[in-house]
This record gives C-alpha cells, structure tokens and sequence, in this order.
C-alpha cells in the first residue's frame, strides 16, 4: 500500500513542494526514454532503408543471369489449331507442326432408360477390362438404377469414371456413360455388363495425338507436348489435316523492357530514399532522421560503385547509358527511355543481356550488383546487417537502463513520501502544542 502525499489532507504545508521533487527525480528516465525513442525512430526509419535494397535485390533476381534475363515468347501462325508456352530454359527457334489427329480417351454409352434412378436396369457383376491393367468388377446389386452403377463405378476409384447423361430423346433419354481417366490408346476399355440390362457401344475409340513435327510423325497419349522441345510445352487444341502451324520461339523484348524498368524503380527507391534524408523540411528546418547517419552514404556509394563501369559485352552496347539508362547528377536516381532500351533490345538482344548477366567475360551489372548488396546484408561484417545489429543493441541498453531508473525513482520516490509525512506528523504535534499553550496563558491572562 502507497504512503499518501503529504499535506494534502493536512494543509500544513504545499504538497506541490513534494510533487515538484519526485518529478524532479523523473528526469533522468524521461531523459533516458526520449533518447530511447529518438533511437526507435531511428532504428524504424534505417529498416524502411533494409525493405528497399530488399526490394532491388528482388528485381535483380529476373536480370542477373542468361536464364533469368533471357525472356521468351511463344508466336504462332494458328493460336486455335496449337501454340505453346515456356516452361524452363530454351533458345529461340522456329518449328512446324501438322496436327493430324486428337489424343481421345475411350468412352463407352449404354442404351437408353426413361430415367435415371427409378428404372432398375438388372444386377450381376459387371466386368470392365482395362488396358495394360486387371480387370474391374463393379457388383450391381438388385434393384439398381443407373444412377446407383454409375454410384458403384465412381466409388472403384479404378481409373474409370461414369456419369448419367440425358440425350432428351423419348422414349429412353437416360444413358450410362463410362469413359476411362486416361488418354490415348492406352485409355482402351472393354464393358462386360453380365446379366444386367445394360447393353454398351463404344462411342469413341481411344487414340493417341498425331502430329507431324517437321514432317516427323510424333505422338503423346494427351495434348500436350510437353518433351518435345526442351522447355517448351506445346498446346494442341483440335486438329487441321493439311494445315501447317508454324510456331516461333523469340525475344520477349517488351517482358524484358519490363524487367528492366523493375530494376531501375526499385534501384531508384533506395536513392530516392537516401536523398530525402538529407533535405531540410522548410516547416521544421530539421533534415531527416538518418541524416547523421553516415551508413545510408556508404550504401549508396556501394550501390552506384556497380553501375559506373563499362561491361565487355562482345557487342556494341557496354554502358547502361548506351541503352538509355542515365544517371540524374541532382538525385543520384537512374531516368530510362524505354524507347531506346528496346531499340538496343531489338538490335543486339545478347549484347544487351551480356550487360547485366554473369557471362565468361565477365559479371555484368545486374549480377555485380547484386554481390555488392550481398555484401551489405553480409551477417559478419555487412553494413546493412552491423547497423541494424547495433541500432538494436543501443535500444535493448536504453530499456536496461530505464529498468534501472525506474526501479530507483520507486524507492526515492517512497522516501520522499516517508519523509515529508514524519516531518508533517512533526509540523502537526508542534503545532498542537503551540496551540495548547496559547490557549493556556491566554487563558491565565483572562
């Protein structure tokens, strides 16, 4: 239980006089806590500047190598018949397809029953034989409708599916369809349907896809052709005897323009970043908060060290600025003509990639920038890493430190209080007695 504040009740003397001194025991923690705060902010604002060079660091990753900066694209001269879509590293090329023929699956349909589930349709043990598999024996208990087998066959989980159909043409609309779950030629089933009812026809007859692949037949249980070209896989959606698909493999110079830009904001955040830091705010007169901080300098100066160098690229373009990347001399930030990148793009494709990428000759500038931001987020010595660290390090000694002064305000505070209520416990007897003997001789005199 707290000690109340003396002379509070007892008017002998200000209690303002006892406030006044345990507020003045606070300021060493006031001190201390705005000084933790300041190092928050400080701490707050430098991880804004981490999340950027994060976010650079991700845009280099679709630049920095022939895989990742090499974009393709898939043209072809009829999207409706076949067109296809990158999968994994390819080159470009140009290829021609005639597609013959339809992977089909086997698809077996029973005759037809005025409904679906009241008719019974007999019982027995239906047999359905698979290829390259055993057969399948579905028990069709008495009194079933279509809908039940159908229930029966489905419930197998043996790579044929059933389902009722309604063809609406009376007497007999309802019919039981069986087709297997694989495709092509090895999709062939066989319907033994026993004592029931059910009589099937094949309906369609599996088949594999065939297609002439540069007048070289070529075929696949499915519709796509998914190792014919490595890193390719090619859609076939319906077939054209006679018709010739011609299929290109290119540059995607728009997709990679688009990388590039990618690149250029986010290198452009981080500088953007940097300098705000160091302008004065005409409201508050004050730079920004990390602008002591001579860590954001020596980062930018990391990041724009990468940049300035011509690559050997065996071409003609070797500089960021001969493609139309420039550096703006006021904020340190990069001002692409996308026009000109394409151009360049257009031109020497490989010139233009050995810039950025690793190669043999050397690291081009998305790669080499990239090893200077590892080197930054490096966990021994990094300086994106040993500042955050320290940040960190500061802020957890201002909470000890705080700990500390708090609990010795609790005890001086407690002190203060003891203090001043003996002392008015004092003020209070002297005055009783004062009062007592003014009332004494006072009263001798009367």
């Amino acid at each position: 239980m707290g000690v109340r504040m003396p002379g509070s009740s007892s008017r002998l003397f200000d209690p303002k006089v006892v406030q006044d001194l345990i507020e003045a025991e606070k300021i060493p923690i006031t001190n201390a806590t705005a000084r933790k705060e300041k190092v928050v902010k400080e701490r707050d604002e430098f991880k804004k500047l981490v999340d950027l060079v994060d976010g650079l660091d991700t845009s280099l990753n679709k630049l920095k190598t022939n895989t990742d900066f090499k974009k393709l694209k898939v043209e072809s001269t009829h999207p409706d018949i076949l067109d296809g879509e990158i999968t994994g590293p390819s080159v470009p090329g140009s290829y021609e397809f005639e597609v013959r023929g339809m992977s089909r699956s086997e698809k077996e349909l029973a005759y037809g029953f005025p409904d679906k589930d009241k008719t019974k349709v007999g019982f027995g043990y239906m047999r359905i034989e698979r290829q390259g598999e055993e057969d399948l024996e579905v028990t069709v208990e008495p009194g079933a409708t279509l809908q039940d087998v159908a229930t029966a066959i489905n419930g197998t989980d043996g790579g044929v599916k059933a389902m009722v159909i309604n063809t609406k043409f009376q007497p007999d609309p309802f019919r039981l369809m069986v087709l297997s779950e694989k495709s092509g030629a090895e999709s062939k089933i066989k319907i033994d349907e026993d004592t029931t009812f059910l009589e099937f026809k094949e309906q369609v007859i599996g088949r594999n896809l065939d297609v002439l692949f540069e007048d070289v037949p070529v075929t696949d249980e499915d519709n796509t052709l998914d190792e014919l070209v490595s890193g390719i896989a090619f859609n076939v959606k319906r077939a054209e005897p006679g018709t010739r698909v011609e299929v290109n493999i290119t540059h995607d110079i728009e997709g990679t323009v688009e990388n590039i830009q990618g690149f250029v904001t986010g290198y452009n955040a981080v500088a953007k970043f940097v300098n705000d830091q160091f302008q004065v705010n005409q409201q508050t007169q004050k730079a920004g908060i990390l602008a002591s901080d001579g860590t954001i300098k020596a980062v930018i100066r990391t990041l724009q060290s990468a940049l300035q160098n011509a690559v050997d690229t065996g071409g003609k373009y070797q500089t960021l600025a001969s493609i139309g990347i420039t550096t703006n001399a006021k904020t340190g930030e990069l001002d692409i003509d996308a026009t000109k990148v394409k151009k360049a793009l257009t031109e020497d494709y490989d010139s233009v990639a050995n810039l950025f990428v690793k190669t043999e000759r050397g690291v081009g500038l998305a790669a080499g920038l990239a090893d200077r931001i590892k080197g930054l987020r490096d966990s021994s010595n990094g300086m994106l890493k040993s500042r955050s660290k320290s940040l960190e390090t500061v802020i957890k000694g201002q909470d000890e430190q705080i700990k500390r002064k708090e609990a010795d305000f609790a005890r001086k505070e407690e002190t203060i209080k003891r203090r001043f209520t003996a002392l008015e416990g004092n003020l209070a007897g002297m005055k009783a007695q004062g009062d007592f003997l003014a009332q004494k001789f006072g009263g001798g005199e009367g």
